[in-house]
């Protein structure tokens, strides 16, 4: 492959993401204009690729692309030789928690270790989500969903959305829960009880009176407990104040029934795949009724089960794009008190091998059902890492029948759209902000190839992979 031609990088830098961050931030200068020459597009949109293209970039957005006799290099623009390689619009992962570490000191509710990391002080420092989303960035993505968190992840969006350092963000806030979760801190909530009629309504109004981007409902109600039926209604009550906002709806809901309450509901996104059963027919056509997203999140699962095991598979994750100090923590899984028998490692191995089957094939039903499918992680939760996780799950959806360019229409274009942000990014489009990912090899051909990433342009602002890594 020939060398890259490119200036040199500024460092990436901290935000400003305490309160400050929400009040006006003074204007960024706008990246020197640079033309990429001569690699295959694949713009996201599922069309054809395209061989020999050119990508302008002038004030942080796509001004052209298309051929060189259709799409001039600009005599001011930086030319970026990149002939033999391929260009995708940047990743979005569309299931992130900014308000968890990616290990269990995030989730003392998996595994206690409050002990050595209290809980009150890991919250506190992951106010700075820096670290994170420098691994996002080295990952290739460019805009994350933040479904769920504390309060203060709305802060996070107006410094990223226009940072050249950062994905873009949108953030749900505090969770409506059929669950009183203990999983809080003592001045702040990540999840509203769902106790009432009246604290659904009031949490739900809360949400929207901080201009969330979406309510987002904890739907973990039993079929058979005695709350079953106050909690569908208050799933409408929440359901009800975001349509009147025009806010969309998110159900985290995993059994195929909650799921028909759910899309029943009018959800935007189902932000986790069926699980327990079969999706079926009814489920496909109240999901098409609804317009929902369905989020299949098929490594997650893994996490929780390599922590349980007390076996940390460092060789699945592209560890280079993951900070030191959650890269310490998750080698700590392996010591940690409390591991399985032989026999019951291997009755967990079992078990997940039929979950992940039917996780599976709950994916391929509905995409074949014509329902738009998108890329998110459930990052945040023990061992899905935050950034390099994405290339687990793109494989995993491979892995049970999607193509790869079906799996990158998910984890682009679609993921936009759950984001509510198709106008903005997802494709590579003329007018659209400039958030790409230069390969060193086809994604077309095989998803695992996503990997290969050489640049990473965000804003505009082109970042050699290697300046994105921690090593």
């Amino acid at each position: 492959m020939p060398q890259l031609a490119i200036r040199a990088l500024p460092p990436l830098v901290a935000l400003p993401l305490m309160a400050a961050s929400l009040t006006a931030q003074a204007p960024v200068a706008a990246p020197e204009p640079v033309a990429l020459v001569g690699a295959t597009v694949v713009d996201g949109t599922g069309e054809a690729p395209a061989a020999n293209a050119v990508v302008v970039v002038r004030d942080g957005r796509i001004a052209c692309v298309g051929p060189e006799t259709a799409c001039a290099v600009p005599a001011d623009a930086e030319r970026i030789d990149v002939a033999g390689k391929w260009i995708i619009p940047g990743l979005v992962d569309a299931h992130v928690h900014y308000s968890q570490t990616g290990w269990a000191d995030g989730r003392p509710d998996a595994y206690d270790a409050r002990d050595r990391f209290p809980y009150i002080e890991v919250i506190a420092k992951l106010r700075d989500p820096t670290p994170f989303f420098r691994s996002y960035l080295c990952s290739g993505v460019t805009a994350t969903f933040d479904v769920g968190g504390y309060p203060w992840t709305w802060g996070l969006r107006q410094p990223s959305d226009g940072s050249t350092s950062a994905p873009h963000v949108a953030a749900a806030g505090p969770l409506l829960s059929t669950r009183d979760h203990w999983l809080n801190v003592p001045a702040e909530r990540q999840f509203i009880h769902m106790g009432s009629d009246s604290a659904t309504l009031a949490g739900a109004q809360y949400l929207v009176a901080n201009a969330t981007d979406a309510v987002k409902v904890w739907f973990l109600a039993g079929r058979n407990s005695p709350d079953t039926t106050a909690f569908k209604e208050r799933l409408r009550i929440g359901a009800a104040e975001a349509a009147r906002a025009g806010i969309p709806l998110i159900v985290h809901a995993t059994g195929l029934w909650q799921a028909k309450v759910a899309v029943g509901a009018g959800a935007h996104l189902l932000v986790h795949g069926v699980g327990d059963v079969p999706v079926d027919d009814e489920f496909l056509e109240l999901a098409r009724a609804a317009g929902t997203i369905y989020t299949p999140t098929l490594v997650v699962s893994d996490g929780y089960r390599q922590l349980r095991v007390r076996s940390f598979d460092a060789g699945r994750y592209d560890l280079a794009c993951v900070d030191p100090e959650t890269q310490a923590k998750a080698f700590l899984s392996d010591s940690l008190a409390g591991g399985m028998e032989a026999a019951a490692r291997e009755r967990a191995a079992e078990q997940a091998a039929q979950q992940d089957a039917l996780g599976a094939a709950n994916l391929m039903r509905v995409h074949r059902a014509g329902i738009p499918v998108v890329m998110g992680t459930d990052a945040g939760n023990p061992l899905t890492l935050h950034g390099p996780s994405v290339f687990l799950e793109m494989e995993a959806m491979q892995a049970a029948g999607m193509t790869p360019m079906e799996v990158l229409v998910s984890a682009t274009a679609v993921g936009a759209q759950a984001m509510r942000r198709s106008m903005d990014f997802g494709t590579v489009e003329q007018g659209k902000v400039a958030d790409l990912v230069v390969l060193d090899a086809d994604p077309t051909a095989d998803i695992r190839n996503v990997r290969r990433v050489a640049l990473v342009v965000r804003g505009g602002e082109v970042h050699r992979r290697e300046d994105l890594e921690y090593r």
